[in-house]
């Protein structure tokens, strides 16, 4: 884990607007994020202290977008 930190994932499965918002309000939720910004490119940015990137990418596969590999 890093302090005042900025994360970017490119996901799965990311179609409209409801999957943008369903991603930036289920990760909002997660201890330390401050910021989430999705795009239906499926890119997520994370900003905050303290994330935990493992953490982050099993709330996303959690959601239904998994992190692509």
């Amino acid at each position: 884990m890093r302090h005042g930190m900025q994360e970017t994932f490119e996901v799965q499965n990311v179609k409209c607007g409801g999957c943008v918002k369903a991603i930036e309000e289920g990760l909002a939720t997660l201890p330390g994020v401050q910021s989430v910004k999705a795009t239906t490119a499926g890119e997520v940015t994370v900003e905050g202290n303290a994330l935990d990137r493992q953490t982050i990418e099993a709330k996303l596969a959690e959601l239904g977008y998994p992190v692509r590999t």
